[in-house]
């Protein structure tokens, strides 16, 4: 796990940082909001009329019911 997170870590901030800001520089505006469009159906699609939003809460119940919903249980104490 460690060597993922030291992976993913910087990987995600150059997603963020250069990678998407650069995308709206290439694609055209409009494209860029169809693209959106077509994201937003695929999520709808995939995880129903909530979406994304939806799922987090079906996560969080299962956390809860399994115990793991609270992450300071799980930090290490300095």
């Amino acid at each position: 796990m460690a060597a993922f997170i030291r992976m993913y870590e910087p990987h995600e901030a150059r997603e963020d940082t250069v990678v998407f800001p650069a995308m709206r520089d290439v694609i055209p505006p409009k494209e860029f909001a169809e693209m959106a469009e077509i994201f937003e159906d695929e999520e709808h699609r995939r995880f129903g009329a909530a979406g994304f939003t939806g799922v987090v809460g079906q996560v969080a119940d299962i956390e809860k019911t399994l115990g793991i919903y609270d992450l300071k249980q799980f930090t290490p104490r300095v």
